[in-house]
């Protein structure tokens, strides 16, 4: 008898083509071309204006380390109170938005749920119809959540698409096995936190980072319902200190324009940044599986 070898990772290696090798290079090329922006503008928010006009937007690495741009915007009023806002709004905001997406979309997902098919039309209208922006101002302003951090977290709790991206995911789990753990006596509660969540890693992976994303950028809202400067957030503070720097510029000694901006966007997505590489594993299964079945 012929024993047949395993083929391991040498195996592999000796077997690659240079079309292989000419692929893994243009990949290269792509990962840098997408990442060099990002790189660029922090070279810029920590270069002084001299490097930054000499290099003409585009440069390789700081020839000169200036923090002159962070001390500005470390000094800014109320940066602190809309740093907290906007990481209490993310944290707070998100866990709710999970919890009631989650529920929703189990709910949904139940094939013997009286009248499923009406609610879910229901909800799916909800999408593309609103009760608009005077009357959730005046409902908003009657429940007395104006200039509060939760007027950002109670009226955002669910989002439709990703509640109807839930339950498409849970109809996608077997039956067979929803049905074995009834037998065993389990509850919907047990059902729930014993088989639904531990098989939705991927979608619930994917909503967080929609969730996340969305209330660490809130900026609209903000203006809309949070009048008071220190119940506004991390991107309105933002914007705010770009407009007073460019009038700055005109009438004190700052720091270039070109640092402070680049400074903001580093000190503004830097944060969200680092939670991506814990997703990035779920992100693609849980997107792609939750909105191809049901």
């Amino acid at each position: 008898m012929v024993k047949q070898k395993s083929v391991g990772y040498s195996g592999r290696k000796k077997q690659a083509t240079p079309g292989y090798y000419v692929m893994l290079v243009f990949l290269s090329l792509v990962c840098f071309s997408m990442l060099y922006p990002f790189v660029n503008l922090l070279f810029q928010s920590v270069s002084p204006a001299t490097e930054i006009v000499a290099s003409h937007g585009l440069m390789l690495y700081p020839k000169k380390i200036q923090l002159d741009a962070y001390r500005y915007l470390m000094q800014y009023p109320y940066l602190k109170e809309s740093y907290q806002n906007t990481v209490f709004i993310t944290v707070v905001g998100t866990t709710l938005c999970m919890i009631m997406t989650t529920l929703g979309g189990y709910v949904l997902s139940r094939r013997d749920l009286p009248g499923r098919t009406l609610l879910t039309t229901f909800v799916v209208v909800t999408m593309f119809f609103s009760g608009g922006m005077i009357p959730n101002y005046l409902n908003l302003r009657n429940m007395g959540l104006l200039n509060t951090r939760w007027v950002l977290i109670f009226p955002m709790m669910i989002s439709t698409w990703n509640m109807l991206l839930m339950r498409n995911f849970i109809m996608g789990i077997p039956i067979d096995l929803t049905e074995a753990a009834r037998i065993d006596g389990a509850n919907e509660v047990r059902l729930v936190l014993s088989i639904i969540l531990p098989l939705s890693k991927p979608i619930l992976a994917t909503l967080a980072l929609f969730y996340g994303v969305g209330r660490w950028n809130e900026y609209s809202n903000v203006i809309i319902y949070n009048s008071k400067a220190n119940m506004q957030t991390l991107q309105v503070i933002i914007r705010k200190m770009y407009e007073s720097a460019q009038i700055d510029m005109e009438e004190t000694i700052t720091p270039p324009l070109e640092a402070i901006r680049a400074a903001t966007v580093i000190f503004s997505t830097v944060p969200i940044l680092c939670v991506y590489p814990f997703l990035q594993k779920y992100f693609a299964q849980g997107l792609m599986v939750g909105s191809v079945k049901g």
